[in-house]
C-alpha cells in the first residue's frame, strides 16, 4: 500500500467531513476503511456520518467496531443513542449502563438511559435516571423537561409544579413550560395563578392562540376585555388547523359569556364542522362496536367466575354519558379517606383492544388475562381500599367489569338527555374517540346507542349496577352521597362536605365545576339555546328519548 497515497486521500476525507460533504465521505471512506480496517479516526467519521444521513444501521456497525478499540464513555452514549433509534432499547440500556459504569458522572447518559426505560415501560427506573442526571448537572433542562412529562402522565402535580419552575429558573421564557404550568395550576384549581401564567405565555408570544384558550377558561369575558380584543379578529386563513380550531373554540366561549349567541354558535358550528373534517370517527364503526359487545354477552350466563387472587384495591368504576356528572361524583367519592380517585383511565380500554370481542372458548383465561393487566395497573397508582376510575365511557364494558372484577362496584349517573346532548356539543375534547360531539345529530344518536347499551347491561345485570341521577343527587348531595357510601360499605366522613376543596388535579373539561359547590338547575340550560339545538332534538324526539 503507497502510504503517502493513502494519508493524501484520508485527509481528502476529512476535508469533505468538515465541509459536510457527506455523500462524499461514505463513497471515499468505504474505500479506505478496506485498505484500514483498524483505522478507528475513519471508523468514527463514517459512523457520524452514518448518523447524519440517518442510515443508523452502518452507524451502529461503525461504532460498535470503534468500541473494539476506544471502549469510552463517548463512544458507549452515542452507540446507546443509536440502538434506541433502530428501536433496539434492551441493547441501547446496555450501552448507556456502560457509558455511566465508565463515568459516573455522565448526566446526559443517565438522561438518555432513563428516555429508553421509559419506552420499555419502566417509569419508575426511568424517573430514578431523569433525577439522577438532573442533580449530576442542575442545568441539564433536557432531563428535567423529560422528567415533568413522565410526572404529568403519572398524576404527580406536586412535583410537577417544582420541575417546571426549575425549567423556568433556566429558561424564563420558555414559552411551553410557561403554557404547561398555567394548565398544571388550571387542573389543580389555582385560577388566578393559571390566568397569570397564561397572560405571561401571551406577553411573549402575543399570538399564543393555545394560552388564549385556556385564559379565556379562567374567566367570564366581556367586550373591553384586553386580551380577547387581540385574538378576535385573527386571520382564520392564516392560521394551522390546530391553531385554528382552538381559536374557534375560545372566541365560541367568549362569545357565550357576552350572550352573543348567534356568534357564539357561529363560531361553535365551523369548531366541530373542522374538526369533523379532519377525523377518523365513524359512527358506523361505533355501532359495529355496540352490537358486537351485546353479541358476546347475549348468551353469558349471570354467574360470576371465581378467581384465586385476592386484590387490595376494589376499583369503582363511575360510568355513562361524558358531561352528564361523573367528574363531580369522583371529587366528592374521592375526599373519603379510604377512596383514592385515579381520574378517567385507559387500561380497560388497552386490554380490551388487545384481547379483542371475539367470543371465547376459553372465558375464564379471557377474563383472568383482563382482570390481571387492569389490575397491575391500578395497583401501581395507589393502595387504597378503594380506586375510582371514571372513564365514563366504560359504561361499554359493564360485562365485562362484572366477570373480571366480580368486587368491583359501578356506579351509573344519568343525566338528562339535552342536557349531555348539549354540553357534548358545545366542549372541546382532545380525545379524538369522543368525536361523536362533533355534529348534532350525531351526538344524539351517540346517546341512543348508549341508552339501548344500558338497557341490555341493566336487564343482565341489574343488581351489580348502582344507578344515580343527577338531577336527584345535586338536591341532596349530602343524602344522596351517604347511599352510595352504604353501597360501598363505607362510614361518612364529615369531610366530604368540602369536597370542593380536596386537592387533587382534574383533568377533564370538568376541573373548574368541581371546585365550586353545586349549581341547581344546570339541566335546564339547554333550553336558552334551543332554538339552535333542534337537530338534536329532533334525534331524540324520533327515538322516543324523553328531554
Amino acid at each position: 500500500m503507497n502510504s503517502n497515497k493513502f494519508n493524501k486521500e484520508k485527509k481528502s476525507l476529512i476535508t469533505f467531513f468538515n465541509k459536510k460533504k457527506f455523500l462524499d465521505v461514505v463513497k471515499n471512506g468505504t474505500k479506505l476503511i478496506k485498505q484500514e480496517p483498524n483505522d478507528t479516526q475513519i471508523i468514527r467519521i463514517l459512523g457520524i456520518t452514518s448518523i447524519n444521513i440517518q442510515n443508523f444501521i452502518e452507524a451502529e456497525k461503525y461504532f460498535k467496531k470503534l468500541l473494539l478499540f476506544e471502549k469510552n464513555a463517548d463512544n458507549y452514549y452515542t452507540l446507546g443513542n443509536i440502538q434506541k433509534k433502530n428501536y433496539k432499547f434492551h441493547e441501547a440500556v446496555i450501552s448507556f449502563e456502560n457509558a455511566i459504569k465508565i463515568n459516573p458522572n455522565f448526566s446526559e447518559a443517565h438522561n438518555n438511559l432513563g428516555n429508553t426505560k421509559k419506552s420499555l415501560n419502566k417509569k419508575d427506573e426511568a424517573i430514578y435516571h431523569y433525577k439522577k442526571a438532573i442533580s449530576l448537572k442542575n442545568e441539564n433542562i433536557a432531563a428535567l423537561i423529560n422528567l415533568s412529562s413522565i410526572l404529568k402522565e403519572n398524576n404527580n402535580y406536586d412535583e410537577l409544579l417544582e420541575v417546571y419552575e426549575k425549567i423556568l429558573n433556566l429558561d424564563p421564557k420558555n414559552i411551553k413550560t410557561l403554557y404547561n404550568l398555567g394548565t398544571a395550576h388550571l387542573f389543580l384549581g389555582n385560577t388566578s395563578k393559571a390566568r397569570e401564567y397564561f397572560e405571561n405565555t401571551i406577553k411573549i408570544d402575543p399570538f399564543n392562540i393555545p394560552s388564549f384558550r385556556n385564559y379565556v377558561s379562567t374567566l367570564k369575558i366581556d367586550e373591553s376585555n384586553r386580551i380577547f380584543k387581540i385574538f378576535k379578529n385573527m386571520d382564520l386563513s392564516t392560521l394551522k388547523y390546530e391553531d385554528k380550531v382552538l381559536l374557534l373554540d375560545a372566541l365560541s366561549k367568549c362569545y357565550f359569556d357576552m350572550d352573543k349567541i348567534q356568534k357564539a354558535f357561529d363560531c361553535l358550528d365551523k369548531c366541530n364542522l373542522l374538526k369533523k373534517e379532519n377525523s377518523n370517527f365513524s359512527m358506523n364503526e361505533q355501532e359495529n362496536i355496540f352490537n358486537k359487545i351485546k353479541n358476546f354477552f347475549f348468551d353469558m350466563d349471570n354467574k360470576n367466575l371465581e378467581f384465586n387472587d385476592k386484590i387490595k384495591s376494589i376499583p369503582i368504576f363511575i360510568v355513562g354519558m361524558p358531561r352528564s356528572g361523573t367528574s363531580l361524583l369522583e371529587q366528592i367519592l374521592s375526599t373519603h379517606s379510604k377512596i383514592y380517585g385515579a381520574g378517567e383511565l385507559n387500561y380497560l380500554q388497552r386490554i380490551i383492544d388487545k384481547s379483542g370481542l371475539e367470543i371465547q372458548n376459553n372465558i375464564q383465561d379471557y377474563f383472568y388475562e383482563m382482570r390481571k393487566y387492569y389490575y397491575s395497573q391500578i395497583s401501581k397508582i395507589s393502595n387504597s381500599d378503594f380506586i375510582i376510575d371514571k372513564l365514563p365511557s366504560n359504561f361499554r364494558w359493564i360485562g365485562f367489569i362484572i366477570k373480571a372484577f366480580p368486587e368491583a362496584k359501578i356506579i351509573h349517573i344519568k343525566r338528562n338527555p339535552m342536557a349531555v346532548c348539549w354540553s357534548n356539543y358545545k366542549n372541546f375534547f382532545l380525545d379524538n374517540g369522543l368525536d361523536f360531539n362533533l355534529n348534532q345529530r350525531d351526538v344524539a344518536e351517540y346517546y341512543s346507542m348508549y341508552l339501548d347499551l344500558m338497557d341490555f347491561w341493566t336487564k343482565k345485570y341489574k343488581k351489580n349496577i348502582l344507578d344515580i341521577h343527577y338531577e336527584i343527587f345535586v338536591k341532596d348531595f349530602e343524602a344522596n352521597t351517604k347511599k352510595i357510601l352504604d353501597h360501598l360499605n363505607l362510614q361518612w366522613e364529615d369531610q366530604l362536605l368540602q369536597y370542593q376543596k380536596t386537592n387533587r388535579p382534574v383533568t377533564t373539561a370538568s376541573h373548574q365545576q368541581v371546585r365550586e359547590k353545586i349549581k341547581m338547575n344546570t339541566s335546564e340550560e339547554w333550553k336558552k339555546y334551543k332554538n339552535y339545538l333542534e337537530p338534536m332534538q329532533e334525534v331524540l324526539r324520533n327515538k322516543n328519548i324523553k328531554y
